[in-house]
């Protein structure tokens, strides 16, 4: 009897011994491609890791990128902007040229009067294209302050890129100088960080911030951070192009202007006529808390029998929604006898709406941005 269990249990022993192995047998490790994919993957992730943690901290980045100009050579255009969002330069904006200004959470906008046209400010665009006009981030395809500020930038890119794919072995490409960087984006466009110590973001599609309003402004940004020398030489270009905004147009308010109380005054043997109107004025679309100002261009028409007419202009600024009196005046030569004349005066005013601008507040709140960042 002892042997007979002993044979049956031998048997049972090995029917689960049988059974182990084909449990194993089943299962299967990383091949050795696959360990090698991981590897380098990992790699990569720690590199555009570093890269957006230098980027992010970054007191001061420029942007680079080239356009065609009108007669379709290259043109290399500039943008700089701090940690806190204060821009300066130029970017391709739908096609066009268009130079900024970001001092303090304003922004401003010189751009052609093409430019204008193409967002539907036809009546404006001769004026705009004249010199700098104020207006909100939110009219632009993409914020500068928003988007391309340090944080803002490794921000956007961490989630662009956590939200794709990057599936099989890293991507690399060797740049025109040598640098070897890694390549990802997938079909947003690319975003190139160095393989080798430190780390580094060399250019990105803005696509990757936004896939409707980025390719906007092109299909590729170079970036880099910027040298101590090189923040100070901003400072010193910032404090120049707001000395230079003079009286920006409100790219968001329109004036409606109104002329009241027409008043010709003509003096005797002397051929002076001087018109005095009132001119009131109309403003919708300025921004809650602003204090735009109007300003005005009064055109007179003088006219006379026999003496034929003249035309005489005048400006001035009023506060938006106000009123205020206006004089201009021309002279005729008149005949040497005694006559008389019907004088005939035809007034017209057009109203622009001025953005308010404080260059020294301004200029001081720069002051204080630019040497917490040392420069």
């Amino acid at each position: 009897m002892r042997a007979r269990w002993t044979a049956v249990a031998a048997v049972l022993l090995g029917g689960l011994l049988a059974g182990c192995q084909v449990a194993v047998d089943g299962s299967a490790g990383l091949s050795a491609a696959d360990r090698q994919t991981a590897h380098q993957r990992a790699a990569q992730q720690a590199a555009v890791d570093a890269a957006l943690q230098a980027l992010e901290q970054a007191p001061a980045l420029q942007y680079d990128t080239s356009v065609k100009d009108a007669s379709g050579k290259p043109a290399d255009l500039a943008f700089r902007v701090t940690r806190g969002g204060d821009g300066l330069g130029a970017l391709p904006l739908e096609g066009h040229t268009v130079h900024l200004a970001e001092p303090a959470g304003q922004l401003y906008l010189s751009a052609d009067a093409d430019y204008w046209k193409s967002h539907g400010l036809e009546e404006n665009s001769a004026q705009f294209g004249t010199g700098w006009v104020q207006t909100v981030g939110s009219e632009l395809p993409m914020d500068p302050a928003a988007r391309l500020a340090p944080p803002k930038l490794a921000d956007g890119l961490r989630k662009s890129l956590a939200a794709q794919n990057q599936g099989g072995p890293p991507q690399k490409q060797r740049l025109a100088d040598g640098t070897e960087v890694y390549e990802l984006g997938g079909g947003l466009g690319a975003l190139q960080v160095t393989t080798a110590e430190p780390h580094r973001v060399v250019s990105f599609a803005p696509a990757l911030l936004d896939p409707r309003g980025g390719p906007k402004l092109g299909a590729g940004f170079r970036v880099r951070p910027l040298s101590v020398a090189e923040l100070k030489q901003f400072h010193t270009d910032f404090d120049a192009t707001v000395g230079g905004l003079g009286q920006p147009f409100d790219g968001l308010a329109q004036a409606s202007v109104t002329v009241l109380n027409d008043k010709l005054d003509c003096k005797d043997y002397v051929g002076s006529c001087q018109t005095t109107v009132d001119v009131e004025n109309n403003v919708v679309g300025s921004r809650p808390g602003s204090k735009p100002t109007v300003h005005i261009t009064l055109t007179v028409e003088i006219s006379a029998d026999t003496l034929g007419a003249q035309t005489c202009s005048t400006q001035g600024d009023a506060a938006a929604d106000s009123t205020i009196s206006m004089s201009c005046s021309v002279n005729f030569s008149l005949p040497n006898r005694t006559a008389s004349y019907q004088v005939l005066a035809k007034p017209t005013a057009v109203g622009e709406v001025r953005a308010p601008l404080d260059v020294n507040a301004v200029k001081a709140k720069l002051a204080t941005t630019f040497a917490a960042l040392g420069g």
